[in-house]
């Protein structure tokens, strides 16, 4: 049985914020051994998730950092010895931006993320 769930943002700030605390899960679990690269790759780190986000006007720096994610393969084959340190650098990036973008104290957004449709 198929599921179907969508997410959306109201503003470009909520979905910046959404989609770096997704880069941050995904790196996460990438360096922890719970997903792979190929499965980083479905949910966000593709040139279709590119395409995307550089046509709904996000934060260029969100998107050199999914850019980054869709090399993390190539580093794998090419420099394997690099690859850990790789993605310590793309998490970090990630975190520091959302520290950097995100407003101080508690932030919701205007509305919840999760659509009922």
């Amino acid at each position: 049985m198929r599921t179907k769930l969508k997410l959306s943002a109201r503003s470009k700030k909520d979905a910046e914020i959404m989609l770096l605390v997704s880069i941050i899960g995904l790196l996460d679990s990438l360096k922890s051994g719970i997903l792979a690269i190929e499965e980083c790759e479905q949910y966000l780190f593709s040139p279709y998730s590119l395409d995307i986000l550089r046509r709904k006007g996000i934060d260029k720096r969100i998107i050199d950092i999914v850019h980054l994610g869709t090399e993390l393969e190539d580093i794998e084959s090419l420099l394997p010895d690099s690859l850990d340190a790789k993605i310590q650098e793309f998490y970090e990036a990630a975190k520091n931006l959302l520290k950097e973008i995100k407003p101080e104290g508690m932030y919701y957004g205007e509305k919840k993320w999760l659509n009922k449709k």
